[in-house]
């Protein structure tokens, strides 16, 4: 199977400093933050990115030279302090997520967007069900082995929170506007999933696998 699009996932505990990787402006958003959580996540999920922009990118640059900004609804996008490095960084889309003490950056070369999403695998009860998966979804997981119920559960979820990054709806929308279908897991390698949805004018590809006890999930534009 060949993917279009890169990743990587990293440990908090293993982040070193901020100054050794955030840039001038990036500390003054840093240091506006309130919430130690959310700080701890952004600071977490910029030194991700610039971790796989860097190896992306092949070149012997600082860390502190690839910026990671976010638009207005909250999507990462990259940029420079040196003009010259500015045109490789715009032909890269990123993704970012975050559970627990894990980090994950997703990273596509051209104008098609991706969405990463990290959940930790655990129990999704049937009101939680209910409410947010739409028919196929549930008809999905009442067909599956009871020893995967919880992984399948969190995949779909995890889809579902990949697509509306995709989408840039996020959350704001109802879930059931989107549904994901994966296949039975394959670890350690991708399994696909099945997108359908209204709410991209193009198809959408899904893979997803598992990891230290974490969903992974991709989805790229066509």
């Amino acid at each position: 199977m060949k993917f279009m699009f890169t990743w990587l996932i990293t440990q908090r505990s293993a982040m070193p400093a901020p100054e050794h990787f955030l840039a001038p402006a990036e500390q003054a958003v840093y240091a506006q933050f309130t919430h130690a959580k959310r700080q701890a996540e952004w600071l977490h999920g910029r030194w991700t990115a610039k971790r796989l922009v860097h190896a992306t990118c092949g070149a012997d640059l600082p860390l502190t030279a690839i910026m990671v900004l976010s638009d207005a609804d909250g999507a990462p996008y990259l940029t420079a302090t040196d003009l010259n490095l500015q045109p490789t960084l715009d032909s890269m889309q990123i993704s970012l997520s975050h559970s627990g003490d894990y980090a994950a950056c997703g990273l596509r070369v051209g104008a098609t967007r991706l969405g990463i999403d990290l959940e930790q695998i655990a129990p999704r009860g049937a009101t939680f069900a209910q409410t947010y998966y739409t028919r196929a979804e549930l008809d999905l997981l009442t067909n599956t082995p009871p020893d995967l119920y919880d992984t399948l559960a969190t995949a779909i979820w995890s889809a579902k929170e990949a697509t509306l990054k995709v989408t840039r709806h996020g959350l704001r929308v109802d879930t059931r506007s989107v549904t994901c279908l994966p296949s039975m897991p394959n670890h350690p390698a991708w399994a696909s999933i099945t997108i359908s949805t209204a709410l991209s004018p193009v198809a959408l590809h899904g893979w997803w696998r598992t990891s230290n006890g974490v969903v992974i999930s991709v989805v790229t534009e066509a």
